[in-house]
């Protein structure tokens, strides 16, 4: 399995760990959104499960086989069911139940919990002897796009494992390997926030167009709030999650050009916004978007959102 380049110290940290004997039973990988937790989680899962002494799972033992077959008796990936968003607490003792049980074929039974935050607080409290005192032959990995959503309890039982966004130059390396244009790749790349898996997913789609038209939009009705009704169309065309997120980053890159730092290319010279409110701003989005699968009314929080950014530059 090859993993992105800035994966590289997270796994060489896990193989040490592992050759040493010294890898925690219950392991959270954590990170933004689009940095390859998901990859390297299972690489990580895999090489658990694998009997060979290759440095990653070998694929050639019959472990491997049944681990990329889907079908490895030694290992489970709780998820949420298909079409929900959440892990039940049902799911959870079931996965309790099958640890308990000795191995099949590998040396060790494993469980990929993804995403972790989706655990109900049932499900969570049920894990939680499992985290403390594991089976001997028992790993957890619990994957992480928010840790903050996480229990205290169910956080200090876990060893962290952080996947840190690649530089810059390096993501668009990534994305210019994956077939990319250079200046598509960086264009995907800011409406993707800096995270080269969600840069590619929007490569790949019409979203960079519609981020482009979004920033503009942002920007003119700083000038002209009568444009106010024109933007709201254009966002109506966004899945709710990441509009929130390019809500949230770009009210923080005109707080950082508020506040002495690069001013986005996008936001035109000769503002003055008040900062405080951008910060504001900025909290908002990011509360909205954890409300983006709830019964509240996404039209009417963006609406009051819009209303207040493009209010923005008519204040002292």
């Amino acid at each position: 399995m090859s993993l992105q380049p800035w994966l590289e110290t997270p796994w060489r940290q896990f193989r040490q760990q592992l050759d040493e004997d010294r890898l925690g039973h219950a392991l959270m990988v954590q990170g933004a959104r689009g940095t390859g937790k998901l990859e390297l989680a299972e690489a990580m899962a895999a090489r658990l499960v694998c009997t060979g002494d290759e440095d990653g799972a070998c694929g050639k033992c019959r472990s491997c086989a049944l681990f990329s077959g889907g079908a490895h008796p030694d290992y489970t990936r709780l998820e949420p069911p298909e079409g929900k968003h959440v892990i039940r607490v049902d799911q959870a003792r079931v996965l309790i139940g099958s640890l308990a049980l000795t191995t099949s074929f590998s040396e060790r039974k494993v469980a990929l919990i993804v995403p972790a935050e989706a655990m109900s607080a049932s499900a969570a409290n049920a894990l939680l002897k499992n985290l403390e005192e594991p089976p001997g032959h028992a790993f957890l990995i619990l994957v992480a796009h928010d840790a903050s959503r996480l229990p205290v309890t169910i956080r200090s039982r876990c060893h962290d494992v952080v996947v840190r966004m690649p530089g810059h130059d390096a993501a668009v390396a990534w994305l210019r390997d994956q077939g990319v244009a250079a200046e598509a790749a960086k264009a995907a790349l800011a409406a993707a926030g800096g995270s080269p898996g969600k840069a590619l997913e929007f490569a790949r789609s019409d979203l960079v167009d519609l981020h482009r038209k979004l920033v503009r939009g942002l920007d003119a009705v700083l000038a002209n709030p009568a444009l106010l009704g024109k933007l709201s169309g254009l966002v109506e065309a966004v899945e709710p999650d990441t509009l929130w997120t390019w809500l949230s980053h770009c009210s923080a890159d005109a707080f950082r050009g508020e506040s002495g730092g690069n001013r986005p290319a996008w936001l035109r010279a000769g503002r003055d916004l008040h900062r405080r409110r951008l910060a504001d701003l900025q909290r908002h989005a990011d509360r909205n978007r954890r409300l983006a699968r709830t019964a509240v009314k996404q039209d009417l929080l963006l609406r009051e959102w819009l209303l207040e950014w493009a209010s923005l530059a008519r204040q002292d």
